[in-house]
């Protein structure tokens, strides 16, 4: 006994479906192989996948024939077949568009028409199967049963893919936010092993300190009272030379009581553009000449807040920064001091920035105490500096470009008085009752 037709076609049909179970790879590969192979069971001249973008547009997901090919063209839904299997939400045909009006537009070529609306499991429309032909056809309702099939298949395919490339993203974030986070971990406790460390030798150069500087000042005392007995002129020369000495032991001494116990002293609201300017100014002015050609230059952000801060201790910073960038920069090349906001977080900063004259920084052991690539440096310049930024709940920054240019950064918050605390700080724009409180409110303390 022979089979039926009906059963040929039956038999045909599960076999193309058992050709296609997606589990992953290239969608639209997968697509135009669903799209292929309900042509070939209907027995259509062209089918297409297509997916809605937004209200208005869709796209070609899968194609069953490149000889129309449709590219990553986005189409108009309005007025289109798509649009009304989208809008009805079940399938819809055009045994022949030729007879009476129809109220959607046909592509070229073609007359008959079958679509059928591709649902997710949650039942959202998410796009079509549409077949074309350009014989008229009467399709029944078996042939809607295998296109709802096919459909589902494809609807199937479109959600496992996107949910994979969701599922990717979503780890991919996790990923980044576990990195950011250990490096931020990471970072905070090599901050906290080194202040502990650097407390450590703070602790014991202040006890040496203290030791060395009686002793000190009572060899100044003889020292200058020698200077005042009428001696040889060698011995005149070696009491000037333990002069120099001493006045040089007693100035690395202080640098070492400043960098062992950093202090804000009193603090008060800071202009920043007019104490950077006046510092530049008195620098060009009193060291100027011997620097040759090259020239403080201010470059100030106009509306900056100001900073609640010691303006001598911040004076300090920016003198020892403008000294460490005029001593490593080229003659003739000028060292830039910046100010404006940082992180749109309510910080304000300050930049100072010079060309190197050779070798790259070494920013890990930049603010070590007592390091130092200077034939007569103490090694203390930038560490006093980050300690001296830090007690006022700051970060100090310093790191050199790819070209060579060095960018020491201080940032520090703001301090806006409220219209109705005109004498309580705000911070980011919450009150401090208290410069504890004021401390604590900092996003980077830990």
């Amino acid at each position: 006994m022979k089979p039926t037709q009906r059963a040929l076609d039956l038999a045909e049909t599960i076999e193309v479906l058992a050709c296609l179970d997606y589990q992953e790879g290239e969608l639209q590969a997968f697509l135009d192989r669903v799209a292929r192979g309900f042509s070939r069971v209907l027995g259509v001249d062209w089918t297409v996948i297509t997916l809605v973008e937004d209200l208005r547009t869709y796209r070609v997901a899968g194609n069953s024939s490149s000889a129309w090919d449709t590219g990553d063209t986005a189409f108009a839904l309005h007025g289109s077949v798509t649009a009304r299997v989208i809008d009805g939400g079940a399938p819809y045909w055009v045994a022949d568009a030729r007879e009476g009006a129809q109220d959607v537009a046909m592509p070229e070529e073609f007359v008959a028409y079958l679509g059928v609306p591709l649902k997710t499991a949650s039942g959202n429309v998410i796009g079509t199967v549409c077949s074309f032909d350009r014989a008229a056809r009467d399709f029944d309702n078996e042939d809607v049963a295998v296109a709802r099939v096919f459909a589902a298949r494809a609807a199937a395919a479109i959600e496992q893919y996107r949910t994979t490339l969701a599922l990717a993203a979503h780890n991919e974030r996790l990923e980044q936010a576990v990195e950011h986070r250990t490096s931020e971990l990471r970072a905070a406790q090599q901050r906290l092993i080194r202040r502990e460390r650097l407390a450590a030798i703070g602790e014991l150069s202040a006890k040496i300190v203290h030791e060395v500087r009686s002793p000190l000042s009572t060899m100044t005392m003889a020292l200058d009272h020698l200077s005042q007995v009428d001696l040889p002129e060698s011995s005149s020369r070696r009491l000037a030379l333990a002069r120099e000495d001493a006045d040089r032991l007693n100035r690395l001494l202080g640098e070492i009581l400043s960098y062992a116990a950093p202090s804000t002293g009193n603090r008060q609201w800071v202009d920043v553009n007019a104490l950077v300017a006046r510092t530049a100014d008195a620098y060009n002015d009193a060291y100027g000449a011997a620097n040759g050609t090259r020239r403080v230059r201010c470059r100030c952000c106009s509306d900056l807040p100001g900073v609640l801060a010691n303006p001598d201790k911040l004076r300090q910073v920016l003198i020892n920064l403008l000294d460490n960038a005029v001593d490593a920069s080229l003659v003739g090349a000028d060292v830039v001091v910046e100010t404006g906001t940082a992180d749109d977080q309510g910080l304000v900063s300050i930049r100072v920035r010079n060309r190197a004259t050779q070798g790259r920084l070494d920013a890990d052991r930049a603010l070590e105490p007592f390091y130092s690539t200077k034939p007569q440096g103490t090694g203390l310049g930038l560490a006093i500096v980050a300690g001296i930024v830090e007690a006022h709940q700051g970060r100090f920054l310093i790191e050199q470009d790819a070209a060579g240019e060095v960018t020491a950064q201080v940032i520090l918050p703001t301090w806006v008085e409220a219209a109705d605390e005109a004498s309580v700080p705000t911070i980011c724009g919450r009150s401090a009752r208290s410069l504890q409180e004021f401390s604590h409110s900092m996003p980077w303390r830990t």
